[in-house]
């Protein structure tokens, strides 16, 4: 395994600083933490996918059958997983709202 200067693997010195203790950030930041680092490499993975899709369909490059299934079996989970951090982070964030209104205003 490489490491780097600081005695981290690679892997690891490349992770985003996410505040690591609850009281550190607000709830409602969970939902878009969760977006965010979920997304940014979901778009890298679709956005790959789709432009060797386009390249080898502009230049008419032959590849097997089951290559192309591939790709585009890529594409299609990417976008599916997308859609569910989506759904996950908006649910997140539609709880936390709500735990907060009860707590700002009791019941009566």
């Amino acid at each position: 395994m490489r490491r780097n200067g600081g005695g981290q693997s690679a892997a690891k010195a490349r992770l985003p600083e996410i505040k690591q203790h609850p009281e550190d950030a607000d709830a409602g930041d969970f939902g878009e933490i969760l977006r965010h680092e979920l997304n940014n490499p979901l778009t890298g993975i679709l956005g790959n996918a789709e432009l060797l899709l386009v390249e080898l369909h502009r230049k008419k490059v032959p590849l097997p059958p089951e290559t192309e299934h591939r790709l585009e079996t890529i594409a299609t989970l990417a976008v599916r997983m997308r859609e569910t951090v989506r759904r996950l982070s908006d649910e997140w964030e539609a709880q936390t709202d709500a735990l907060t209104r009860e707590l700002v205003q009791p019941p009566n």
